[in-house]
């Protein structure tokens, strides 16, 4: 996939959230943190997601003849410190014929730390005829590219909307500019839509501010049709702070992702 093949939409919300792979150190990679990519001033869990994403999925698409697919992601913050880089560091756990699995730790730029995440990839072998691009070209690329920041909330320009703030449900049609190459919706877009629904939900609930401290997610099957649509409830009592999310996509009536996450109130919200 050669830059030209990207749509403009494409970069203007994937590449402008700013996960960028290290064009020297093909296990790291960074985020510079916008305003528009946090929520009550603490960076969101998705664009660290689509960190991930871009430092272990496509070096591991530069490497292997298949697709690679997440098929599962796990975070968990070390705190709420603001910050105005991130760094991701990313280890092997384990690399098998049909898995790969790797880790990954987060700092500021202050080099303290700011989470852990633990990615997991599917690989899945090229259909008769297709042709895989050249990812290695397409991540020197995002690596030296240069866009603007955001100018406006990375929720807003998905196009997700709250719909129901006490049952936590939160919508998007899918566009193009949230699609990765075959049609489904790009991983750190689903995983932004269970993040918001969650913290919809605890917020309203709580009545107070609230930020997602971790979260874990099984991508079943890519959203593609829409509208994608989430419903969320406790596990246990709401003291305990974890909540389940289903993300629906409606259009083929089936369940596309799960999420539990764990969230908090922001102390002096």
């Amino acid at each position: 996939m050669s830059e030209a093949e990207f749509p403009s939409e494409f970069l203007s919300v994937m590449a402008r959230m700013g996960a960028r792979p290290d064009l020297v150190d093909a296990s790291r990679g960074y985020v510079n943190v916008n305003e528009n990519l946090s929520s009550h001033g603490i960076i969101r869990v998705a664009p660290l997601m689509l960190l991930a994403d871009t430092v272990v999925g496509m070096r591991l698409e530069s490497l292997v003849e298949d697709w690679t697919f997440t098929t599962d992601f796990s975070f968990r913050r070390a705190g709420t410190a603001a910050a105005q880089k991130i760094e991701a560091s990313s280890t092997i756990l384990r690399h098998g014929r049909r898995l790969m699995v790797e880790e990954l730790e987060y700092v500021n730029e202050n080099n303290h730390s700011v989470g852990h995440a633990q990615i997991t990839f599917m690989r899945t072998q090229l259909r008769e005829g297709e042709v895989k691009p050249d990812v290695a070209k397409v991540r020197d690329q995002m690596g030296s590219l240069e866009l603007p920041p955001l100018d406006q909330p990375v929720d807003e320009l998905a196009g997700i909307s709250i719909v129901n703030k006490d049952t936590g449900k939160v919508t998007m049609m899918p566009k193009e500019a949230v699609r990765r190459p075959g049609g489904f919706v790009q991983g750190a877009i689903m995983t932004l839509i269970g993040e918001v629904s969650a913290q919809t939900f605890a917020e309203a609930h709580y009545n107070t501010a609230c930020v997602v401290t971790g979260l874990d997610v099984r991508y079943l099957i890519g959203g593609r049709s829409g509208p994608l649509v989430t419903h969320a409830k406790w596990v246990g009592a709401p003291e305990s702070g974890v909540i389940k999310v289903d993300l629906f996509d409606e259009g083929y009536d089936v369940l596309s992702c799960t999420f539990l996450a764990h969230v908090q109130a922001i102390k002096g919200s």
